[in-house]
């Protein structure tokens, strides 16, 4: 059971197939990334010429993405955001692709502010658990963005609109472009997909109005300066936050026992279960909390488990371990008891490194100073 880091595909990515077979195939994957790179160039050069033009809608736009494929944490940040700007007395929604639910092909209002309408087969797990965590903060999926964006104006009297990955999208003019970068895997080995993990090289960056540098707390801080000044040469006019996923509490999966603060982590041997695209980050958090990690089952992102899925979480090594510990975005998708032991949920909020601004005092600069939030 493996995520897509750790397969031969990463071992590619990364310049470490040494067989035969590797060197054909990585050139394989470089030929088709040479397409891609193609059809993007053409994509960015319509808008830039003039021959496709944005939307601009009746409410400011916060655009939150990335450069790469995988887990930077944009789930966890668009739902700060929106957040921080309900609390400010406005009228927000997310506007999310709605990645395997039914919003890929038509538009979803799948929350109004007062928890979902829909199912999360009909919403996707990333907009199923944005409308089950938030309040007051409408959650609408589908593909076309300024369908859903008019929707959200219209209906709900939306005033700021948080596109959920959103860097790629260009048909919506946006009032603030924020691209996470993740600190374990910053620049996608410096390859477009599918030979690396870039969605688009990083000369885009200059795009961005703040990069935020997520999983910061897990490097070293040599490793970390040196990330942090390509950022600068790449996107010399935008803001810095260096980010950190920090364990909020754990909730049972299943809703039957009492919630723990993360501290219940520390000395417990868990089962680390996961389907998400940085499953390294999340084990490693765990390991930060305190937990000794006895066995990682990792999943392709966005899995849909099934019973032998579950009957195999643990063996070996891990057979002893007390808990199984995953993510809200897995919680969505598993149901509750489905393992032999007790089984935890664990929630993370984004939160500044140790020294930096903090989440409110960026969001506040940001967005008065560019949405007049």
């Amino acid at each position: 059971m493996t995520g897509r880091r750790g397969t031969r595909w990463e071992r590619l990515a990364r310049g470490n197939g040494d067989r035969p077979t590797d060197r054909i195939a990585a050139a394989g994957l470089w030929a088709l990334s040479l397409l891609y790179g193609a059809a993007l160039g053409l994509h960015h050069a319509g808008y830039r010429l003039g021959l496709a033009r944005r939307t601009r809608l009746a409410a400011h736009v916060v655009s939150i993405g990335n450069l790469t494929v995988g887990g930077t944490g944009k789930t966890t940040a668009a739902m700060a955001v929106a957040k921080w700007v309900a609390q400010q007395g406005k009228r927000v929604a997310i506007l999310s692709r709605g990645y395997r639910g039914a919003g890929e092909s038509k538009s979803v209002l799948v929350s109004e502010g007062a928890g979902p309408l829909v199912d999360p087969e009909q919403a996707g797990d990333e907009a199923y658990l944005m409308a089950e965590s938030l309040r007051g903060v409408g959650v609408l999926v589908g593909k076309d963005r300024r369908r859903t964006g008019r929707l959200a104006v219209e209906q709900l009297g939306a005033e700021v609109l948080v596109l959920d990955d959103g860097f790629q999208y260009q048909r919506l003019e946006k009032d603030l472009e924020i691209v996470l970068v993740d600190a374990l895997a910053p620049f996608g080995y410096d390859f477009l997909v599918p030979r690396g993990m870039l969605r688009e090289p990083p000369t885009h960056l200059a795009r961005a109005d703040s990069v935020w540098l997520t999983h910061s707390d897990l490097l070293r801080a040599a490793d970390l300066a040196a990330i942090r000044a390509r950022i600068e040469e790449l996107a010399p006019d935008a803001r810095i936050w260096e980010a950190r996923h920090a364990p909020t509490r754990l909730r049972p999966l299943g809703g039957k026992a009492e919630e723990q603060c993360p501290e219940a982590l520390r000395g417990r041997t868990v089962v680390a279960v996961s389907s998400i695209g940085n499953p390294t980050a999340f084990e490693r958090t765990l390991e930060q909390a305190g937990a000794v990690v006895l066995g990682r089952a990792r999943f392709p992102d966005h899995h849909r488990y099934r019973a032998e899925d579950l009957r195999g979480v643990a063996f070996g090594e891990a057979a002893s371990a007390e808990w199984i510990v995953t993510t809200p975005k897995d919680a969505v998708r598993l149901p509750g008891e489905c393992f032999d032991r007790p089984a935890w949920v664990l929630e993370v909020d984004l939160a500044p490194r140790a020294g930096r601004r903090s989440l409110a005092e960026e969001l506040e600069w940001l967005l008065r100073a560019r949405v007049e939030v």
